[in-house]
């Protein structure tokens, strides 16, 4: 570059600037806003039909309405039949605003709809989000139905005449502008645009992560630090809200609205788009859209039998409906995802047969180092003092829920633990102590009440009676049954489950990031705008993840997906996953179920390894003799949820009980 002039180093930097530029997430969906935008500009110029961008702008609206459902449906796992309730209420509030209030600017009227749809959306969420199933979709029925027949039979409403407005003063302070259809087509086409920015920003951050976790696996979920209430009250909450805001834009955009345009078949078609087109996919949610509510106003409406037979494109629309769900349940998006999955497992492959996987991790992490290091000179010391505060209110809560002081030497105790399921005791008066820093083994026969154990210490079950005790990290004593589920973590407790519970819809790496969901400061608005500050918190624990997984040899892996996988990397990538989590004490699930033994001897130095690196105790069950005697400090042997023996793996060896009950010696 040497020599070269500043107009000169410009044109030689171009190709890589349009590159980056290219390759932002943004680009796409600016390059879609500018074509809608051009699009209105040629039918100003009289070389675009009139009633085709009218019903253009019309299909941007219902694009919103999906955008927020394909949310909740896509990454939530949750469905919702109340869209056409949420959405006539914002037309129909957004027009008795306008017509009573007249000088009242459209953003303050935008403003009260989202407020008003966020408070109904946190009331019906609240009630009926506590219960598993259908039930949301019944609920959000319901109150479609009832809000169906207030647009009919109200005053205010206009009843089944409907309701009207005028052109609305969009800056009524501001030069008395006056909106016509074109501006609020621009105004329609800048909110669409924006709406998919905050929605890609969601998908793309620690929120949309967790949402895919509680899609795949809410005990996963919670044993990470995830209030299943919490999440999906605000993916339903955020679909409200973008239901009512394409109401409002659709009064605005139309100057009218009736009752019949709001019925169950809006929901429904909602439901369509996103399932057509696939609702975890932004480009699919436009193109499901298209095809559902698009096709008969944009491209059909000049042919005659079509327009008077309407029926036939609802026919067409179903057919197209069961086809999709029944080959491809992801959409339409599907078909693309499908080529991208296959690519990156080619490559994964390729890069197992690394011979140098050092060399690539230490590439891997030296990307890491730079961009954190960028990141922590602008945003390093903010975030330091927002989490000392955040530990200062966490020890100040676990003040609170002391039971007695443990020795220190002493990380958990179980005193009388007894859980019943009816007139079956699991776990009858169960007592023991784990040591700080040793391998502890859990054993019995199957039924033994081992697992449910374990569910009592990290109160997946709560305990008939007794208490479970434990040492955190500020040396103070807990009694862990006065804890939730996804608070757990949060004292320095994280688990693996008999059957792996790894999240497949995403990758290796975000399996890792989601043990970290409880040490991110950020909140929800930060990830909808994807702030710096997030920015800096993903490259922090990034870095960490991409250490942890070279240190396991799964560095290769990063960016595969679970599916697949051969059981004992499996095994290996749940076990890193627990090393993002912070925790003092690692609890696993019969971590050598299903492997051989080659990857059993593996996993025995692996756990070795882990608890004299990171300092942790580790409590295990496991029905492999050979890896519990050769890796546990201590054991406690059960049977019928009771104590037999507890010491040393010889004196478990020894124990005539432990060779009746469980190794089957008379």
């Amino acid at each position: 570059m040497q020599g070269l002039t500043g107009a000169e180093r410009i044109l030689s930097n171009s190709p890589l600037r349009l590159k980056r530029l290219a390759g932002h997430p943004f680009f796409g969906f600016i390059i879609f806003g500018m074509v809608m935008i051009i699009i209105q500009l040629l039918q100003r110029a009289g070389l675009v039909n009139y009633s085709f961008a009218k019903a253009l702008g019309q299909t941007a609206i219902y694009a919103i309405s999906a955008l927020g459902f394909s949310f909740l449906l896509g990454y939530a796992g949750l469905s919702s039949l109340g869209t056409a309730g949420f959405a006539g209420l914002g037309a129909y509030l957004t027009g008795f605003l306008l017509n009573t209030y007249t000088h009242l600017p459209f953003w303050a009227v935008l403003v009260i709809v989202v407020f008003v749809s966020i408070i109904l959306g946190t009331v019906v969420g609240f009630i009926s989000l506590r219960i598993e199933g259908l039930f949301l979709a019944i609920v959000t029925l319901g109150l479609s139905e009832v809000l169906g027949q207030v647009f009919l039979n109200a005053d205010w409403t206009g009843g089944p005449n409907g309701m009207k407005t005028g052109y609305i003063h969009l800056l009524p302070n501001l030069l008395n502008i006056r909106t016509n259809i074109s501006m609020l087509y621009y105004i329609v086409i800048v909110a669409l645009v924006g709406l998919m920015i905050i929605t890609s920003n969601l998908i793309a951050s620690p929120t949309g992560r967790t949402m895919l976790a509680i899609k795949n696996s809410t005990s996963a979920a919670q044993a990470m630090g995830i209030s299943l209430l919490k999440y999906r009250l605000f993916a339903f909450i955020l679909a409200t809200a973008f239901a009512g805001i394409a109401g409002a834009l659709h009064m605005i955009y139309g100057q009218y609205t009736d009752p019949v345009q709001w019925t169950i078949m809006f929901s429904l078609n909602v439901l369509a788009a996103c399932l057509v087109g696939g609702a975890k996919s932004i480009w699919g949610v436009l193109v499901g859209t298209l095809i559902i509510f698009g096709l008969t106003p944009l491209f059909f409406q000049d042919i005659g039998f079509l327009r008077n037979n309407s029926w036939i494109m609802s026919v067409i629309s179903g057919t197209l409906i069961i086809v999709v769900v029944m080959f491809y349940p992801g959409g339409i998006a599907q078909l693309v995802n499908n080529i991208v999955f296959k690519q990156k497992m080619k490559k994964a492959a390729r890069l197992s047969a690394n011979p140098e996987p050092v060399k690539a991790a230490e590439t891997e992490n030296a990307q890491a180092q730079a961009q954190f290091k960028r990141l922590e000179e602008k945003y390093g010391a903010f975030i330091a003092s927002r989490k000392a505060k955040r530990d200062a209110k966490e020890k100040a809560v676990t003040g609170r829920h002391h039971k007695e002081e443990l020795p220190k030497e002493i990380a958990l105790r179980l005193d009388g633990l007894s859980m019943y399921f009816g007139g079956l005791k699991a776990v009858d008066r169960l007592s023991f102590d784990v040591m700080k820093g040793e391998v502890f083994g859990l054993i019995g026969p199957n039924g033994a009440g081992k697992t449910t154990v374990f569910n009592c210490i990290t109160q997946f079950y709560k305990p008939t009676s007794g208490h479970v005790l434990f040492n955190n990290r500020y040396g103070e004593t807990l009694n862990l049954n006065t804890y939730a589920v996804h608070d757990i973590i949060k004292t320095g407790i994280v688990r693996t489950f008999q059957n792996i519970e790894l999240v497949h819809e995403l990758t290796v790496l975000d399996n890792l990031l989601i043990a970290a969901h409880t040490q991110y400061c950020t909140g929800f608005f930060s990830h909808m705008i994807f702030s710096p500050v997030l920015k800096y918190e993903n490259a922090v624990f990034t870095k960490k993840a991409l250490d942890i997984l070279a240190r396991m040899n799964l560095l290769h892996l990063k960016d595969a997906y679970p599916v697949g996988m051969p059981y004992g990397v499996l095994k290996r990538i749940e076990l890193a996953r627990t090393l993002m989590a912070n925790a003092s004490l690692i609890i696993l699930d019969e971590p050598a179920a299903g492997l051989n033994e080659k990857e059993t001897e593996e996993l025995t130095a692996l756990i070795r390894q882990i608890a004299k690196e990171h300092n942790v105790t580790i409590f295990l069950v496991e029905h492999d003799m050979g890896l519990i005697m050769n890796v546990c400090d201590h054991i406690c042997a059960i049977s019928f949820g009771k104590k037999l023996a507890y010491g040393t793996p010889k004196e478990i060896q020894a124990s005539k009980e432990v060779q009746e009950a469980y190794l089957g010696v008379e």
